[in-house]
């Protein structure tokens, strides 16, 4: 896995499990498009809040 998408699914993970509805949210998200749809969304949403991919 290169370094980039080794430190989006550390943030992604990080993320999800700070808070029990963004967990159930992404987990459900997860079962309908599949994982690699839901960190590509992650990652769009993470660069518009402009929030950090490394948490």
């Amino acid at each position: 896995m290169a370094l980039a998408g080794k430190e989006t699914l550390e943030a992604f993970i990080d993320y999800i499990e700070s808070d029990s509805l963004e967990r159930k949210h992404w987990l459900t998200r997860v079962r309908e498009v599949g994982f690699d749809q839901v960190l590509s969304e992650y990652r769009e949403l993470a660069t518009r809040k402009q929030m950090p991919l490394r948490i």
